[in-house]
């Protein structure tokens, strides 16, 4: 119906300022698949919604190590 579409694409980032909760930033370098999901009405965007991996992510800036 036009109402949905999705992307599938990969980010590459450094990991710069800690967010709270999370493990101590340090400059750490990632690289993930992310998916991205639209809703869509009269065509335009009303909702983006993104998935990735946070335990690959956590392994790439080396959490727990």
């Amino acid at each position: 119906t036009g109402s949905r579409a999705a992307a599938e694409f990969f980010i590459r980032g450094t990991y710069l300022k800690t967010d709270p909760g999370l493990p101590e930033a340090a400059g750490q370098n990632y690289h993930l698949r992310v998916g991205a999901f639209f809703e869509i009405a009269q065509g335009r965007i009303l909702r983006v919604t993104n998935y990735y991996n946070l335990q690959d992510w956590l392994r790439q800036i080396g959490a727990g190590q």
